[in-house]
């Protein structure tokens, strides 16, 4: 854990120059490990993705997942409110609705896509990342390490940070070491920025990709039980 202490009062405000491209997904299940199937998917579709700066491939989550801190081992079961969503600069935002209808082989599973809709991304002081990889993370401290200075280099003063349990996303090159990660108390330009660029490497494959959370309540009684 890395914390901090400071006072601050947050407010929402809206920049448009990176958004998420949302869809309704139809699909009862999906591999709990699907991340690489679905760029792989998404790249079949879009070949220059991997040329696109900041582009980003959200993976899919169920609620069973445990709000993200944890998340099953083999399959994850999907509802109908379950939505599939690219984050990319607003200027490519559109030609990803080429993908309305279209269903996509995510490994042995079938996905539909359909009603896109775009999104802007929301600022709060607590944002969350169910998987975010990099070099150093043989330990929390040496992780945190790493998380902070990767923070720095971008210009952001982080305060309070708390990381959770680990697992394995698979490539055909390597299989890569994700940890669940919090960043809370963050000032406004803070909190956009670490949304618009990621942590770590592996954005297509579903890390380092911020969203807001309401609360660290959940966070924290996951941690207090392990």
């Amino acid at each position: 854990m890395y914390w901090e202490e400071d006072n601050q009062n947050s407010t929402i405000k809206i920049d448009d120059s990176i958004v998420d491209v949302s869809f309704k997904v139809n699909c009862k299940k999906i591999a709990a490990d699907h991340s690489y199937n679905l760029f792989e998917a998404i790249l079949g579709e879009f070949p220059k993705i991997e040329e696109i700066d900041n582009l980003a491939i959200h993976s899919v989550y169920g609620a069973e997942s445990g709000a993200g801190w944890e998340r099953p081992e083999t399959e994850i079961y999907l509802s109908k409110r379950t939505r599939f969503c690219i984050r990319t600069p607003v200027e490519h935002a559109e030609e990803f609705f080429n993908l309305d209808k279209k269903i996509l082989k995510v490994g042995k599973y079938e996905m539909q896509l359909t009603k896109p809709t775009i999104k802007n991304l929301v600022i709060t002081d607590t944002l969350f990342c169910r998987s975010v990889v990099v070099e150093n993370n043989k330990n929390e401290e040496e992780f945190l390490k790493d998380i902070h200075s990767s923070l720095k280099l971008m210009g952001v003063n982080v305060k309070k940070m708390l990381c959770g349990k680990e697992h394995l996303i698979q490539t055909p090159n390597r299989a890569l070491i994700g940890k669940t990660l919090l960043i809370t108390d963050l000032e406004k330009d803070d909190s956009i920025k670490i949304q618009q660029l990621g942590i770590g490497i592996g954005k297509l494959f579903g890390c380092g990709i911020f969203l807001p959370h309401k609360s660290i309540a959940a966070v924290a009684v996951s941690k207090s039980n392990e």
